[in-house]
């Protein structure tokens, strides 16, 4: 996914007050001939800031091009933030503009979705259907991404908006033919190049970035020190109220589930042709946080729910945050293997609501106790506004929301050994479990067997495979970002790294489109507001 940060940080085509249609691809296709693209989102996330914005999080760091805010990496727990001189990247060989039903239906069925500008204001509270009315001025840029057409309104646009899942239809709506001056500016870009593992030009970065030629570099609060476990101890864990290995029922489900003749390779991000992974994820940035525990258990969860959609429709992203925020079984400074799906199946007993989305609840590598990079002086506890949030247009309040797309659990359960983490994974999809990570701090490719000395970390199995030479491997997705690794991956035979023992999730309600389900708050929020809190920005 590529990183708006970057933009904002780099392109000089725009900031938070306003930017244009032309400049981004602009940009994009100059620095394209220069060899390099446009950074990742795990490079580079999104903060939603700009060099000249002081408010919320954009007041505690600077926001000019340097290698930091192109690409970066934060080591663990008080090691140096490094920029990278080469990273994960989008190129793009040529642009243009194009105005018209006729030219959109044209760039779009050929080549894809396309941006364009259009009148916001009358969309402000939409919540469904097809929006109409005719305008002269534009104030707003989307995506189009097709369209379709209506018995009584006739041709439609369907266009992504950037307002939120919790916004329209899952944060799309549709313009009818004509209206809301849409058809009068849009651009579009043909892409080059792109970093990805079926095109071998992947970047095998260190934990640390040290291998990648980072020069600048942020100094955190403490010196740079050996690696600290991510994982709480068993006291500190109980402590919290988590239960140790825990089952949310007495037979557990993954008892009757058959085993089977497995096949010698086998991975959820290609079965039958079909990619049910979610996207890879990077706990350490914008600055370091020991959030391993919540990231490999909701990018597990994540994936099953794309599983239980059969991969259609767009991913839906659980968040971090809400966790780290709420969840009260872990924090920046370590959590737990248990402790998240404990988390999310008490709140979804409690209250029929279960983990916010992304969208309304973004990643900001921050919690309660945390004092470093854009953490320091906010708040962090778990209040409405950090479950799910909306932020109205240019100092409009930021509210908390009482209702927002969120996912559920049924059951949860812990597992241990190769024979169940097979069963399991097979059946019903990746599991999260605990490994040794140390010898994962400057891995680049290959299968790693190195044999663990107790473990300190959690990431996701997503799969396995067999090697004529090693025998069976566990396909194994990490948190580091996509520049470090496989493309955030890497492979551990079985028995190295402690990699063994394991928790899995049963999805049980999600908001989606084809549930019809979803929430239509205003673009402000304000339909959708808690009563609890308001903040203004």
């Amino acid at each position: 996914m590529p990183s708006v940060q970057h933009i904002l940080n780099c392109a000089n085509a725009g900031s938070c007050h306003g930017g244009s249609l032309d400049g981004p691809y602009q940009w994009l296709h100059s620095i394209s001939k220069k060899g390099t693209g446009i950074s990742y989102f795990t490079s580079q996330p999104y903060l939603a800031c700009s060099s000249e914005n002081n408010v919320g999080v954009c007041k505690n760091e600077k926001w000019n091009c340097d290698a930091l805010n192109v690409a970066r990496t934060c080591g663990t727990f008080g090691e140096p933030c490094v920029g990278l001189d080469h990273y994960p990247n989008i190129t793009i060989s040529d642009y243009g503009s194009i105005s018209g039903a006729d030219a959109m239906q044209k760039e779009i069925f050929n080549r894809g979705p396309i941006a364009c500008t259009i009148d916001a204001s009358p969309i402000e509270n939409y919540q469904s259907g097809i929006a109409k009315g005719w305008s002269f001025m534009t104030d707003h840029v989307i995506s189009v991404v097709g369209w379709g057409t209506d018995a009584t309104d006739g041709l439609y646009w369907i266009v992504r908006n950037s307002w939120g899942e919790y916004w329209g239809e899952n944060g799309y709506f549709r313009v009818k033919h004509g209206a809301l001056a849409l058809q009068q500016s849009c651009a579009w870009a043909v892409v080059e190049e792109y970093t990805a593992p079926e095109k071998n030009n992947q970047f095998h970065c260190f934990e640390d970035g040290s291998n990648c030629g980072g020069k600048t570099t942020l100094t955190a609060t403490k010196e740079k020190a050996p690696r600290k476990s991510e994982l709480l101890s068993n006291e500190e864990q109980e402590k919290l109220g988590i239960t140790i290995r825990g089952n949310s029922s007495n037979e557990p489900t993954h008892n009757a589930l058959q085993s089977v003749d497995y096949p010698a390779d086998f991975t959820w991000c290609n079965k039958d042709g079909v990619n049910y992974c979610t996207i890879s994820l990077n706990q350490h940035i914008p600055q370091y946080c020991g959030s391993c525990w919540a990231h490999g258990s909701v990018s597990a969860l994540a994936d099953r729910i794309k599983i239980a959609r059969k991969a259609k429709g767009i991913d839906i992203q659980l968040s971090v945050q809400h966790m780290l925020n709420c969840g009260n079984v872990g924090s920046c400074h370590g959590g737990s293997l248990d402790g998240p799906y404990q988390w999310i199946k008490s709140l979804s007993d409690k209250t029929n609501a279960g983990i916010s989305y992304t969208t309304s609840a973004p990643y900001m590598a921050c919690s309660s106790e945390s004092t470093d990079g854009i953490c320091k002086g906010m708040d962090w506890s778990c209040t409405p506004l950090n479950t799910a949030v909306a932020c109205g247009t240019f100092g409009v309040p930021c509210i908390g929301l009482n209702h927002y797309p969120n996912a559920t659990i049924s059951e949860y359960g812990s597992i241990s050994g190769k024979a169940a983490m097979q069963k399991e994974i097979y059946a019903r999809g990746p599991v999260a479990c605990t490994i040794d990570a140390n010898p994962l701090r400057d891995y680049t490719t290959g299968i790693i067997t190195t044999q663990g000395q107790g473990t300190d970390h959690v990431i996701s199995v997503v799969g396995w495979g067999t090697d004529a030479k090693e025998g069976l491997y566990w396909v194994v997705r990490n948190s580091w970002g996509e520049y470090w690794g496989e493309q955030g991956y890497v492979r551990v035979k079985d028995g190295a790294l402690s990699l063994t023992d394991c928790a899995w999730a049963v999805p049980k309600d999600f908001t989606a489109p084809e549930k019809n389900n979803q929430f239509h708050c205003f673009e402000d929020g304000s339909n959708c507001k808690s009563s609890e809190d308001t903040v203004v920005v």
